[in-house]
């Protein structure tokens, strides 16, 4: 494996823009490439009045004709990043100055969401960030997503995630950015007087809806509207008008409902389909959430624009619609008993195809932390200015198994997990593993090759999460996983211009992902920076890549150190950039 950090340290040879000091430089020029004249279009964005308004249902069945991205600007930012939803204190779009790696990664994150066919991307809950991710793609044409309060009030109740997804600090970051000087008029909407759960959650569900009414209002482009109540009680047709409005063909048994499946852990299972609109919640509760929702709206109606008000009050209807019941059951399922993880044998190489072998396990979340560890202490640390290079540290309950300590200084699992593949992991953090590991990424061809009649092991939601690395049933001699759990990254990816940012492919199926043959093999790809729930790492080594080529944490950290200070020096194309730092992990 020739690995070597010359490309990244020479002086650049000419410059495709002068540095970008904003984020609207980024994204005028993003736009500029792929502009509504090129083959790539701007992406859809879903965008919704709050949580639990049937995002999940809209992804999964617009899944097969547009390719999807999930809240790439609210859960994928650190919450110290300027265009971070959770930032105390929103910027406007033109003040907004990044870092050198955090402009990169803009420019790769903004581009990959162009394409053809048309992508789409869901957020929500962006408040005072709903601006500035318009202003960032001018040209995206916009489905809302709304649903009635009680309705959100009864999702909440019943899976504790007020609680579980730590919204009264939600609130309070909410409140800290209402009375940053640009958004003050908004403070009265949020006091700070330690609201009771059910009265902070109408405030936020009000807001919410007024913000996004007030940011679409001033957009000027396509909106399309779905009412969570409607797709509940008539899906063929919500299905259909959305078809027609965004000008894509959905197959035929999109058309149908889809049968409940039963997932071991369903708290992140999307396909529970419901047919009736009953709010699981306590009445008292209930008027709370819905008093404070009409007494938000009521002081917004002192200063913002008539139609605003208007418009988020109809988004916001539908109350009347449910049939409220007080919960019986527990507010939550309770949580999959995971057992202290067993120490792993030592991962083996399996010989697949001529002259390639494949690791017999996925990279586990243990391994990946190991690494990250050494890898700060090596001077690296995975997230800088809330841009990150390895991995996305998602909280637990929101799916993330991986992080930092800042006491301790190292990175942990969250026990039970750690002998779980490691996802939210980039494609540089993939590849920095596989170097450590004495190995490379597969390209697609050779997972294609390796995998063909190799049969999907939890896929499809069957179980609602991964499962650890092991497969029950395979043997020490097998590879296990070789198609589920998680997709891969590869080594190699679509041919593109030195202006546009690199992209790999991703292969194979995931816990989250359908496993047909047809989904497996389907061609899709990502940039460097980005990161999925469904996409893991499995090294592979061939003639070249050994243990003995195996690169120690302070090689690596000052391989990639030494690119971001290329970044941070004379500009270069965004392709040529990426492809500087690919050939330095891999040799190629």
């Amino acid at each position: 494996m020739e690995n070597s950090t010359a490309g990244v340290i020479e002086p650049a040879a000419r410059t495709l823009h002068d540095n970008p000091g904003t984020a609207a430089d980024i994204a005028a020029q993003v736009a500029g490439l792929y502009g509504p004249d090129a083959e790539r279009m701007a992406p859809c964005l879903a965008l919704g009045t709050f949580e639990r308004v049937g995002s999940n249902w809209l992804s999964d069945s617009l899944r097969p004709v547009m390719p999807q991205h999930n809240e790439p600007f609210r859960q994928q930012l650190g919450r110290e990043h300027p265009l971070s939803p959770r930032n105390r204190v929103p910027v406007d779009l033109g003040g907004a100055a990044l870092s050198a790696l955090g402009r990169h990664h803009l420019a790769c994150a903004l581009s990959d969401l162009y394409g053809s066919p048309r992508h789409l991307v869901k957020e929500t809950n962006l408040f005072f960030a709903t601006d500035t991710v318009l202003q960032l793609l001018p040209d995206s044409p916009i489905v809302v997503l709304t649903r009635a309060p009680i309705g959100i009030a009864s999702s909440f109740e019943r899976g504790g995630l007020w609680e579980r997804w730590a919204y009264g600090q939600r609130y309070a970051q909410v409140a800290a950015s209402a009375r940053s000087p640009r958004w003050r008029e908004f403070a009265p909407l949020v006091p700070l007087d330690d609201p009771a759960a059910p009265v902070a959650l109408g405030r936020l569900i009000a807001l919410n809806a007024l913000l996004l009414a007030g940011a679409v209002a001033g957009a000027g482009r396509d909106v399309t509207v779905v009412s969570y109540e409607r797709h509940v009680s008539d899906r063929p047709a919500v299905l259909a008008g959305l078809a027609r409005s965004l000008g894509v063909t959905l197959p035929s048994d999109a058309q149908t409902v889809p049968g409940q499946r039963g997932a071991v852990d369903a708290t992140f299972a999307t396909n529970q389909s419901k047919d009736e609109l009953i709010a699981e919640v306590d009445p008292t509760t209930a008027d709370l959430v819905k008093s404070n929702v009409a007494a938000t709206m009521a002081r917004a109606s002192r200063f913002l624009e008539p139609h605003v008000t208007a418009t988020a009050a109809e988004w916001l209807a539908g109350d009347d619609l449910y049939e409220v019941r007080k919960p019986v059951a527990p507010r939550r399922k309770p949580a999959r008993s995971l057992s202290p993880a067993r120490p792993l044998p030592a991962p083996m190489y399996r010989s697949m195809t001529p002259g390639v072998s494949w690791r017999d396990v996925l990279v586990t979340n243990a391994e990946m932390a190991e690494l990250l560890t050494l890898l700060h202490a090596a001077g690296l640390p995975n997230t800088q200015q809330g841009t990150n290079l390895l991995v996305c540290p998602m909280p637990h309950e929101r799916g993330g198994r991986l992080h930092f300590d800042r006491t301790a200084q190292r990175w942990r699992v969250s026990p039970g997990y750690e002998t779980h593949p490691a996802f939210w992991v980039t494609w540089i953090g993939a590849a920095t593993a596989a170097a450590w590991l004495g190995a490379r990424l597969p390209t697609r061809d050779e997972a294609i090759e390796a995998t063909a009649d190799a049969p999907a092991y939890n896929c499809d939601y069957v179980m609602g999460d991964t499962c650890p690395v092991v497969e029950p049933g395979r043997s020490a001699g097998e590879v296990h996983h070789l198609v589920g759990n998680l997709q891969i990254w590869c080594g190699d990816g679509p041919a593109l211009t030195a202006e546009e940012p690199a992209q790999r492919h991703l292969f194979g199926a995931a816990w989250n992902t359908p496993g047909t043959g047809e989904a497996i093999e389907a061609v899709r790809s990502r940039y460097l920076l980005g990161s999925s729930r469904g996409v893991g790492v499995r090294p592979v080594r061939d003639a070249r890549t050994t243990g003995a080529t195996a690169l120690g944490a302070w090689e690596l950290a000052h391989l990639l150190n030494g690119w971001l200070d290329v970044l941070d020096g004379p500009a270069r194309p965004w392709g040529e950039l990426d492809l500087l730092l690919s050939f330095a992990l891999t040799g190629s």
